[in-house]
């Protein structure tokens, strides 16, 4: 299970990278389309376009990222009162929750981006196919889902085992990678 879930995260790991890259090139590009509007009154044409469907690339390569290193948005009040147990318990239940969430935004989101292949949409000004942008989105948020359930099933197995150090794996030592 550790393996599986080292995998998940050096994995999801490069697709945060890939994701920063695409931002550091949208900023870049937009910084360069101000700078040429100010200086030549000459702006990058399209700028918006590329904007527009890079920046779901860049954020749902981040998903996974997210979800394997158990970095979303949580609320710990409960679990710090109750026995470990029923904490464990809690975290796996929030765990199968998120998992559920997650799935069922991939599959919207794979229906999405095959109506846009069907429908052949493309951007305003350069004319780029909008799909293929919408299906890597798709493809994250499904190794998204991967990844939580990896998540999930860690958390189960530390339900009824004892407390297990793979909770934050990734986390506390980045030299487990």
């Amino acid at each position: 299970m550790y393996r599986i879930q080292r995998w998940c995260i050096a994995a999801a790991r490069i697709f945060a990278l890939v994701g920063f890259c695409g931002l550091f090139a949208l900023a870049t590009m937009t910084g360069a389309d101000v700078l040429l509007r100010w200086l030549f009154n000459s702006p990058i044409a399209g700028v918006n376009d590329v904007s527009a469907i890079v920046m779901a690339v860049v954020i749902a390569a981040c998903i996974p990222a997210n979800l394997s290193l158990k970095q979303n948005l949580r609320v710990e009040i409960l679990g710090s009162f109750l026995p470990a147990r029923a904490a464990r318990l809690l975290e796996a239940l929030a765990s199968s929750l998120t998992f559920i969430f997650v799935v069922i935004i991939a599959w919207q989101m794979l229906f999405y981006a095959d109506s846009l292949r069907v429908s052949g949409e493309r951007t305003w000004v350069l004319a780029l196919p909008i799909w293929p942008w919408w299906a890597f989105s798709s493809v994250m948020f499904v190794f998204g889902a991967v990844a939580q359930l990896v998540v999930t099933f860690a958390d189960v197995l530390a339900l009824f085992g004892p407390q297990v150090a793979t909770e934050q794996v990734g986390n506390e030592d980045p030299s487990l990678i």
